[in-house]
């Protein structure tokens, strides 16, 4: 009875710690979340989905862009999208004009120019920026944004993700357990950050 007992309670902390989410603030505009990966609609935007721990990033952009800029993909398994990129991952965002409002790419070029001020160089935490001097982006097409992240595999939430903003707590459980972060034996998230942005994998469109 007692190893019953113990058995099923080693199952509830498992369980837990699959579902547990902690988030810590590296920088002003830097966080680090691990756990609590889930896809889940995008407020606004019908037939969109994103990693639950981008909300409070997509919300920042949209008040930040007061609202001109518009969401057209985020997690997608489309054979358009690199199988090996962040949209199959749930991590990025491709964004254009929101033409109900305007018919400009002011506020989009400004999005990526604050993403990436230089060609090249993405700031943290974004791993990859495509627009102007990117195949298949730019200002006429579109904006790409990935967000970095621990190693992981199409369909499957990375354990580990870095946001602008850390996000909303959740006490859902997560629908899948997600893969421990392999050790880093240089230490600090600043060369870790670097590590992921140079292994970038650029998006076909």
């Amino acid at each position: 009875m007692l190893a019953a007992v113990a058995v099923v309670a080693a199952g509830v902390l498992a369980a837990a710690a699959i579902a547990k989410m902690t988030s810590t603030q590296l920088e002003p505009k830097l966080c680090e979340t691990k756990g609590g990966g889930k896809f889940v609609k995008i407020p606004g935007f019908p037939g969109e989905k994103i990693d639950r721990r981008l909300l409070a990033d997509i919300e920042f952009l949209l008040d930040k862009y007061k609202n001109k800029i518009f969401i057209t993909d985020g997690y997608s398994t489309s054979d358009v999208h690199a199988r090996n990129g962040e949209h199959p991952i749930g991590l990025a965002l491709d964004i254009i004009p929101n033409f109900s409002e305007t018919k400009k790419w002011r506020k989009v070029t400004r999005l990526a120019k604050w993403a990436e001020p230089k060609q090249g160089r993405p700031r943290a935490p974004f791993r990859w920026v495509g627009y102007n001097g990117d195949a298949n982006h730019g200002r006429g097409h579109h904006l790409h944004l990935s967000w970095s992240h621990s190693p992981t595999k199409p369909e499957k939430p990375a354990r580990t993700v870095y946001t602008i903003r850390c996000p909303e707590q959740s006490t859902e459980e997560d629908d899948v357990e997600m893969d421990p972060d392999p050790t880093d034996p240089n230490g600090g998230v600043g060369s870790k950050i670097r590590a992921i942005q140079r292994s970038a994998v650029p998006e076909k469109r």
